[in-house]
């Protein structure tokens, strides 16, 4: 699924594009800005694979939006939007990837979708760098004929600050050392970042690739054209199931495929818990939503299936106990009703010293 961003200062012609192009398939996500400051900050923190801008701007027009842009992520592809076609010879000078006269129509839009599409099936490049957030920490590296293998960093704290920037994408070094290095004073902090960051970009090979992990001014970005990474695959899927509810089951599968775990499981990082905690949440409460969509379509299977991938995560989840117990009941399936009130019996006796709520024992009478 392509992800666009639409940077126009006139709304109506953002609406108009927004609307031809929500009715094109491949397309997961159209982000929109009127100022185009705001496109390119957005652009910082999240992946975009396709920017249509606006050339006439006020303050960043759209020929310079277009260098920002490509300078900072390589793979984003431009199309610029105009209402003249004076530009079109300096349009494609600087390499963007069509060029379009207003009023866009479908079949001009169409045309550049599939010129998109054409390019980035042939274009599209094999990470060399997989790292693994979910269930622990990994860094793999591709190597020459399809071969893999595994990145070993020098310490706990190379681990950590490469982590940390995987998390974090783009952050500011003060973050950095105030939360790695918060017991050392700022200078001999600052010192073993330099450092900590050389080591990374030596055993990950960027000091031979370039690229990799990039510093602007007060800034630390680990660039992720050349990564593929779970979370950034498991994000993306967060935010395409809750645009389309009726993908939901589809794209949740690829979603439990890639949450092996809890961010950073067996890390203690403080800054993690946090993140950690959200994004189990989110996934938690999408597995109960999917749950009940089964429910309701009467797919009884499928709808344990989803109830017992959430009691893997919180077992003391009585009221899904409760609706498994249930629905066992009702499917006639006395003896799996009767064997998932032994388990909670025996959690909560564990756990806390109690016993399940009097209700649950009228399921299985």
């Amino acid at each position: 699924m392509l992800r666009l961003m639409i940077v126009d200062d006139e709304e109506m012609a953002i609406r108009r594009l927004k609307r031809l192009l929500s009715e094109i398939g491949g397309i997961g996500s159209i982000e929109t800005f009127l100022d185009p400051q705001d496109g390119y900050e957005y652009a910082k923190e999240h992946d975009i694979d396709v920017a249509f801008l606006d050339i006439s701007m006020p303050d960043i027009n759209g020929m310079r939006l277009s260098a920002l842009l490509t300078d900072m992520r390589r793979n984003i592809d431009i199309v610029l939007v105009t209402g003249s076609d004076e530009y079109a010879v300096r349009a494609y000078a600087i390499n963007v990837l069509d060029y379009i006269v207003k009023p866009v129509t479908s079949e001009r839009l169409a045309v550049t979708m599939e010129k998109i599409q054409r390019v980035r099936r042939q274009d599209d490049p094999i990470p060399n760098l997989e790292v693994q957030l979910f269930g622990g920490f990994k860094i793999i590296r591709r190597m020459t004929e399809g071969k893999k293998e595994a990145v070993r960093l020098r310490s706990p704290k190379t681990e950590e600050l490469f982590a940390f920037l995987a998390c974090k994408r783009t952050v500011a070094r003060e973050e950095v050392t105030e939360t790695l290095w918060q017991n050392l004073a700022p200078d001999n902090a600052l010192k073993n970042l330099n450092s900590t960051l050389y080591a990374i970009r030596k055993a990950v090979g960027y000091d031979r690739s370039g690229g990799g992990i990039t510093t602007t001014g007060n800034e630390i970005r680990l660039e992720t054209d050349d990564l593929r990474c779970d979370l950034y695959e498991f994000e993306r899927l967060i935010k395409e199931i809750r645009r389309a509810p009726s993908e939901r089951a589809a794209l949740l599968e690829q979603a439990e495929a890639l949450y092996k775990g809890p961010l950073l499981k067996g890390r203690s990082y403080e800054w993690a818990i946090e993140m950690s905690r959200s994004l189990e949440q989110q996934y938690i409460d999408l597995l109960e939503l999917t749950a009940q969509h089964h429910w309701t379509h009467d797919r009884p299977q499928q709808t344990l299936h989803y109830y017992g991938e959430m009691l893997k995560i919180d077992a003391m989840r009585e009221d899904i106990h409760y609706k498994m117990m249930r629905l066992y009941a009702d499917l006639g399936r006395k003896n799996e009703a009767m064997k998932q009130y032994r388990e909670l019996e025996q959690l909560l006796q564990r756990e806390l010293g109690t016993s399940p709520d009097l209700r649950l024992e009228d399921v299985i009478s």
